[in-house]
């Protein structure tokens, strides 16, 4: 059966684990894919890149969907509410297909990322999109906790104003009953595979109560408990249409089965895109979020402040720069070269110093010193320090130790990080380890931009491959922390289902568990795909080994302490 014309309006996507959902769900969207319809998946499940390669797992097949986050991204994303806009305004105007994975961040920073991402793609988005949210129910919960409001208000707009705006909503759950009354009202289109639970037929039946005949009601009611793998309901009243439609498989890569006792998983072959367009707008467009005009009618004199300030700080970048040309080039000219490049710099600066407020602009941080850089202009000296003094610029020198109070927050967290994996004996420590005691998720990007910024001032310096170690400068520079609870800290990495996997593989540490007593533990089926992807998501954090006998073990690492 043809889907996509029913897609046009507000859809849902309902069915227990194991009834199939996910090849209808997968099966409605390449559909639209085929027409070359502009989509956008939200894939809390990290499952969706199958999309990328064909059935046989080989790239032919597969679309030229853009993949943000996860283990497969074109383009790593930030959970952050900056990054969250930047890719709104990214994607808002252009024609384009696009997996959003949100299955590496924390509730808490999908809740960040997420709201500005709905809110600036609701205010730009003016043509027909097809906006998939997988797990709606995490985006639109019955019941909201603290801080949720935002989000959902964000996108029970687009599900309810949207269509205005070219918002065509599809979403997908396995559990109806928890999905806000107020968005599952507003479907026209409903899809419902297998339900076993009272309560999610009951969701089913008020939105027929509202929407459908009474006597298909009926018939269609009685049977959510007992249809078969793969089988559902089509049913579009305003179409007259409702049909008892067999799913067939999925054309593409099935990226969300379990791997059979025995059996290694596929790695496929992902079709080819073109990445780097977007990429550039996504560098661009996060200085919007940090932007701060003065009031309307501001005076002279916030003018006058705010080019000055931005004279400070193209000047001290102009100096970098030409310092950074002359010790690469070994030539006065190039150290005039640099003048060239300050005087657009301060132009440019000022320019948007107008807008912004102080610490909006950063210059980034030079190996080397005021001396140093006399030494290839002996004037130079009082005025590049006064210049760098005045934009901020830090200056690591070889010679000096950098006090803790100089680094910002968040490098002093990932510094002290490193730090405390050294004081409890590890010379070196595993990057994604220190992302964790840092407070970071270990496979987002966040953590190794701070990494790289360290590495600039000399406190941290890559060992071995994928490995930190601390410098004697970034001795002088850590704090000293109490022990760190690094079970604690990877567990707030999870979600609350990959979290109770997490609980009970911890459990029974020092030994191992079976896949089959977790999968009982949570109350699944031992043949079902659920746990699999809940544990996949524990796995590629490094918090559990796989051992043979389909056994897992939780990472030792997790249990250190301080001696």
């Amino acid at each position: 059966m043809d889907i996509a014309p029913f897609l046009d309006k507000p859809t849902a996507i309902v069915g227990t684990t194991g009834a199939g959902k996910t090849f209808a769900a997968k099966g409605a969207v390449e559909q639209l894919l085929e027409l070359g319809r502009r989509v956008i998946i939200i894939d809390p499940t990290g499952a969706w890149y199958g999309l990328r390669a064909s059935a046989d797992s080989s790239s032919s097949g597969g679309f030229p969907i853009l993949i943000f986050g996860g283990d497969h991204a074109d383009i790593p994303i930030d959970p952050t509410g900056e990054a969250g806009k930047a890719l709104a305004l990214a994607l808002a105007d252009r024609d384009v297909q696009a997996i959003i994975d949100t299955s590496e961040m924390t509730g808490g920073e999908k809740n960040r990322f997420l709201t500005p991402f709905l809110e600036n793609l609701y205010a730009r988005n003016k043509a027909a999109l097809h906006l998939v949210v997988d797990e709606a129910d995490e985006v639109a919960a019955q019941r909201l906790a603290d801080g949720e409001q935002r989000l959902f208000g964000a996108f029970d707009k687009i599900v309810r104003r949207g269509r205005i705006k070219g918002f065509r909503p599809l979403m997908i759950s396995q559990r109806p009953a928890v999905i806000h009354k107020n968005v599952l009202s507003q479907i026209g289109t409903l899809i419902a595979l297998k339900l076993t639970s009272p309560q999610d037929r009951k969701a089913i039946d008020d939105w027929v109560k509202g929407n459908a005949d009474a006597d298909q009601a009926k018939a269609v009611m009685k049977s959510l408990s007992t249809l078969p793998r793969g089988q559902g309901w089509v049913w579009s009243p305003a179409d007259d249409v409702l049909k008892l439609v067999k799913f067939p498989a999925i054309r593409t890569f099935d990226s969300s089965r379990t791997p059979d006792n025995g059996e290694a998983a596929v790695a496929p072959a992902l079709t080819a895109v073109d990445v780097d367009v977007l990429r550039e707008a996504m560098k661009v467009a996060p200085v919007a979020e940090t932007s701060q005009a003065p009031a309307i009618g501001a005076g002279k004199a916030v003018i006058e402040a705010a080019e000055q300030r931005g004279f400070q700080k193209g000047d001290a970048a102009g100096y970098v720069r030409g310092y950074e040309l002359a010790r690469k080039d070994g030539h006065a000219n190039a150290y005039r070269q640099g003048f060239r490049d300050a005087a657009k710099k301060i132009a440019a600066a000022a320019e948007l110093a107008a807008k912004l407020e102080p610490d909006d602009i950063e210059v980034p941080p030079i190996a080397g010193t005021p001396s140093a850089l006399a030494a290839v202009h002996p004037d130079a000296t009082a005025h590049i320090e006064k210049s760098m003094k005045a934009a901020k610029v830090i200056v690591v020198d070889p010679l000096r130790s950098i006090g803790a109070g100089d680094l910002p927050a968040s490098l002093q967290r990932a510094l002290d990080s490193v730090a405390w994996w050294h004081s409890i004996g590890f010379d070196e420590v595993a990057r994604n380890r220190a992302a964790i005691t840092a407070g970071l998720s270990p496979t987002a990007s966040t953590f190794g931009v701070y990494v790289g910024k360290l590495v600039e001032r000399g406190l941290i310096e890559a060992s071995s491959p994928g490995h930190l170690r601390i410098t004697e400068g970034g001795h002088h520079a850590a704090r000293r922390e109490r022990d760190l609870n690094v079970l604690a800290m990877a567990k707030a990495q999870l979600e609350p289902q990959p979290a109770r996997v997490f609980d009970f593989v911890v459990e029974a540490y020092p030994a191992a568990i079976s896949r089959g007593e977790l999968a009982d533990k949570m109350g699944l089926s031992r043949t079902a795909s659920t746990l699999g992807v809940y544990l996949g998501k524990v796995s590629r954090l490094g918090f559990v080994e796989t051992q043979p006998g389909s056994m897992v073990r939780a990472a030792e690492f997790m249990f250190q302490r301080r001696r």
